[in-house]
Parts: structure tokens; C-alpha cells; sequence
């Protein structure tokens, strides 16, 4: 999965201290004996989802990087030209799509 900066910041806006405190009020019946309610709105129940999702996954792919180190120690870890050029035009075409 490909995850570009542009893609980072935009998620950064939608989940700013400003868009999570919109909670749409709801009618609270004041009469004696009632309890408050709480609302929560949709932008913060996804919030939530989003974090937990976060919180849940793993932040590095052990297998990948041992592979990668042993690569690279051994001296067989090589990358062409054309592998560097094809990733950082993907990189750019979806910085310009998102």
C-alpha cells in the first residue's frame, strides 16, 4: 500500500479538532428524573473506527526488514534505475490524484 504525504495531510484536515467536536445536539427532556443523553456525531464514530484501526495495525513489517537487512549485509539487496524512476512517478501520480 502506497501512502503519499498529500494523502496524510488531507486525513489530518478531516480529522482536526475542528470537524470532531460537530455533534448535531439532541432534545434532552428536562423533566425531573430524566437522564442526559449523549450524541455522538458520524464524523467522530468514524474518528473512532479509524483510530482503533491504527492503534490495531502494525507499525513495521519485521519479516520485511530482516529480509531487507540480510539484503543489504550480504550485499545482494540492488535497486535499477528504472525501479527508482517507475516508484517516484507512481509516487507523483498519486499525489496529483489525491
Amino acid at each position: 500500500m502506497m501512502i503519499s504525504k498529500i494523502q496524510v495531510q488531507n486525513l489530518l484536515k478531516i480529522y482536526s479538532k475542528d470537524n470532531i467536536n460537530k455533534v448535531k445536539p439532541q432534545e434532552v427532556n428536562k423533566a425531573p428524573g430524566k437522564n442526559d443523553q449523549l450524541a455522538i456525531s458520524s464524523e467522530s464514530r468514524i474518528k473512532h473506527r479509524v483510530m482503533q484501526a491504527i492503534k490495531q495495525a502494525e507499525d513495521v513489517r519485521t519479516d520485511k526488514v530482516e529480509h531487507l537487512q540480510e539484503q543489504i549485509s550480504s550485499g545482494t539487496y540492488t535497486v535499477t534505475d528504472d525501479e527508482v524512476a517507475e516508484k517516484m512517478i507512481a509516487r507523483a501520480i498519486v499525489d496529483e490524484l489525491v
